[in-house]
């Protein structure tokens, strides 16, 4: 199971695969790995893409994508630590089904745990995302605090206060970008306490 085709997918060359999502990231991905498979089976829960018009286009009109809607994924079997099996499930007609694709890239969206966070003192983007360095002041009004300064690279609306990885908009959503993401901001945390 993968999460980034560009960076899993040349390991699927000539194989089939499966892609789960319907909105633009599951789109595009499958158009890119079809480029490398021997062929790509979009499963999507919903009657439609949520992906732009011009993505949908090229998905739909694509001879080595299938799309298949109305579909949810029951079960992954898998031996030797490799997939084996998919179960998928038709939510018209309930009936199941067994793929055999040989690798299967999972692109369901993602909602960051940011729930926690006063929205009055650390500011979100419309999905959710937290905010950081140039972003906060590039076409905004600035947060206070940041009258006389910049905020720092990874800095949030609430001057030193930090954030890092996948809760940050604008973030790669890659664990090696998370982790690199974290050590700064650790760095920035023992620099700006020392400036405090």
């Amino acid at each position: 199971m993968h999460f980034c085709a560009t960076c899993d997918g040349p390991f699927y060359k000539g194989l089939p695969v499966a892609v789960i999502g319907g909105g633009n990231s599951a789109a595009e991905e499958s158009i890119f790995l079809a480029s490398l498979t021997e062929k790509v089976t979009l499963l999507v829960r919903g009657d439609q893409l949520k992906a732009s018009q011009v993505i949908q286009e090229k998905t739909l009109r694509h001879p080595k994508i299938e799309v298949r809607f109305h579909t949810e994924v029951v079960r992954f079997d898998g031996a030797g630590g490799k997939l084996k099996a998919v179960t998928i499930r038709d939510l018209q007609s309930a009936s199941t089904e067994v793929i055999h694709p040989a690798g299967v890239f999972v692109f369901i969206g993602l909602t960051p745990n940011t729930g926690f966070l006063n929205p009055d003192r650390i500011r979100l983007d419309r999905w959710g995302f937290v905010v950081t360095g140039h972003d906060l002041v590039h076409g905004g009004e600035r947060p206070t605090g940041f009258e006389t300064r910049e905020p720092g690279i990874l800095e949030t609306s609430a001057p030193g206060i930090f954030a890092a990885g996948d809760v940050r908009a604008g973030s790669t959503k890659q664990v090696a970008s998370a982790a690199g993401e974290g050590a700064t901001a650790a760095l920035l945390i023992r620099e700006h306490l020392k400036s405090a």
